[in-house]
């Protein structure tokens, strides 16, 4: 059988149609697809003053919040406390005793505050609840290196003496350190610090550290770079008193236990716990206020995606809190 040419040509033709069709299909997808994407865009670009405004007004409330202290706790920082998210005051009593109202300020929003067509929530951290690793002395990194990330004695040397390297002002090596001649040869180069860690990661980068994952993730986890330099009993874990020498675990849980029931005022309240044997050793290390405040803050507006802000504060008095920086993740 015999196709007519013209009936062949109509046929091609349509299919070049239908082709034609669908790639006009495909690119206006593309198009409207590309077109939200920028709408997107241009609808966070109008909102980042909003939500960068959002942030810095977390930021102020966090202060405003930081500088308020209850009766009768001006000497201790606790995890009741309104700062920490707690009620804002231990059980609702005064120290006598009695039941007092709760002062406005106790009674602020830290989360979903609605603030002209945004909101913002805080989330407060101090950073005295950790151990300080620019001001920790030799003899705890020691202990800490070989009694709980498991390094033996011969090596602890090459972790200590490169620590040091990395915070000292100067491009000598102790005898077991490392400074900038060392790293320059690994194969992404970079030099020695030569002055005091900034952030805990930097430890990613010390010999010793940067090749051992148990030790780094305990260091990280439980050390800070930015404090007072004291640990808080009030507001710690069991697990960081746990690394201070001659610290029983048992003891350790004791002493956070004791908390929930009242905070600590002083440092020697811990006596209550445990025979002065066992934390005459570990009272160096330990105080009950902090000073150093993480403030992390959530803002958003309308229903775009929240941008997370952070921001660190030094409490010197209860009127001068300072910015230490801010900036958006």
């Amino acid at each position: 059988m015999i196709i007519p040419l013209v009936k062949r040509k109509s046929g091609i033709a349509l299919v070049i149609v239908l082709i034609i069709i669908a790639s006009l299909v495909v690119i206006a997808t593309g198009f409207a697809f590309s077109m939200g994407v920028e709408a997107r865009l241009v609808r966070n670009t109008r909102y980042n003053p909003d939500l960068d405004w959002l942030g810095r007004s977390g930021v102020e409330l966090a202060r405003f919040i930081l500088s308020k202290r209850v009766p009768g706790e001006e000497r201790m920082d606790a995890l009741h406390q309104r700062w920490a998210g707690g009620p804002g005051r231990f059980s609702g009593a005064m120290s006598d005793g009695s039941i007092a109202e709760l002062e406005p300020w106790e009674e602020l929003p830290l989360t979903n505050v609605q603030l002209g067509q945004g909101t913002f929530s805080i989330k407060i951290i101090d950073q005295e609840r950790k151990l300080n690793i620019n001001s920790a002395p030799e003899p705890l990194i020691r202990y800490i290196l070989e009694q709980h990330a498991g390094v033996a004695a011969t090596d602890v040397d090459i972790y200590v003496d490169s620590l040091k390297d990395w915070m000292d002002p100067d491009e000598n090596p102790g005898l077991n350190g490392a400074e900038s001649d060392n790293y320059l040869g690994e194969p992404e180069p970079y030099y020695a610090k030569n002055g005091p860690l900034d952030h805990i990661t930097e430890l990613k980068m010390v010999m010793g550290f940067k090749d051992d994952p148990v030790a780094y993730e305990i260091f990280e986890k439980h050390f800070t770079a930015i404090s007072g330099g004291l640990v808080n009993i009030n507001t710690t874990t069991a697990e960081v008193l746990e690394l201070l020498p001659g610290m029983d675990p048992i003891i350790a849980q004791d002493i956070i236990g004791f908390r929930s029931e009242q905070p600590y005022q002083s440092v020697g309240d811990i006596n209550q716990i445990a025979p002065p044997e066992f934390t005459d050793g570990i009272r160096e290390y330990l105080s009950t206020q902090s000073a150093t405040f993480e403030v992390e803050v959530t803002a958003r507006v309308g229903k775009d995606p929240p941008r997370k802000y952070r921001s660190l504060l030094r409490r010197v008095s209860p009127q001068d809190i300072r910015i230490l920086y801010f900036h958006s993740e």
